[in-house]
């Protein structure tokens, strides 16, 4: 079991960073106006596409940084060996997903899908804000074992647009459902598979289980 969680450890980070150069690369050099991604949407007279595009990028920068230093968190090897670096980039993660947080609650207006994406992404965005501070609360409090739980289950929500990425291309592409359903189905199957996974995980590792 010890074998499989650092595999699994392993796979996550590598998979993590490159997602978040994936996402950087595609939006700031590939796509740096988010054409594709505009011209599906549904947009009202009173849309500001030049304020949407800072704030989109304002939160893919901050959601990079958080997916780069999740994993560091959650290392055992650098909280042993460099309690410091642990503590700066806790610091660097919670503030990322603060930043990456506040700007969403303005993105979510416009999402694809309309109404039932935007409450999905608000939901996801509430619980996203409520893990992470209450993983730094318990470490405030010495709560070492809750803050390794709550910082697992704010990381699955950290990497929850990561999933909805890939349940919508296999919705698309296996089950071809059109792009604005899959994507609004996407947005709430990510962060509640994600948050089912990582209950399971803990289970098998023979965490606490309950929400503490």
């Amino acid at each position: 079991m010890k074998q499989f969680g650092k595999s699994l450890y392993i796979i996550l980070s590598i998979f993590s960073i490159g997602w978040a150069f994936h996402m950087l690369a595609g939006y700031f050099i590939v796509d740096p106006g988010a054409v594709k991604h505009l011209k599906l949407k549904e947009l009202d007279e009173n849309f500001n596409e030049t304020i949407w595009l800072v704030f989109l990028r304002l939160h893919i920068i901050n959601a990079c940084i958080s997916l780069i230093t999740g994993p560091l968190g959650l290392s055992v090897k650098i909280l042993r060996k460099k309690p410091a670096l642990h503590r700066l980039n806790g610091k660097v993660y919670v503030l990322s997903i603060l930043f990456s947080s506040v700007v969403t609650l303005y993105l979510a207006k416009d999402a694809t899908g309309g109404t039932f994406s935007t409450i999905g992404f608000l939901l996801l965005n509430g619980l996203w804000i409520f893990t992470t501070l209450y993983a730094w609360w318990t470490i405030r409090l010495k709560q070492i074992i809750k803050h390794r739980i709550w910082m697992m289950r704010s990381y699955a929500l950290t990497l929850a647009n990561t999933s909805l990425h890939f349940i919508q291309l296999a919705l698309l592409k296996l089950f071809d459902v059109d792009y604005v359903s899959s994507y609004t189905i996407a947005v709430w199957t990510s962060w509640i598979i994600n948050i089912v996974i990582v209950e399971l995980i803990m289970k098998l590792k023979r965490m606490p289980s309950v929400l503490n």
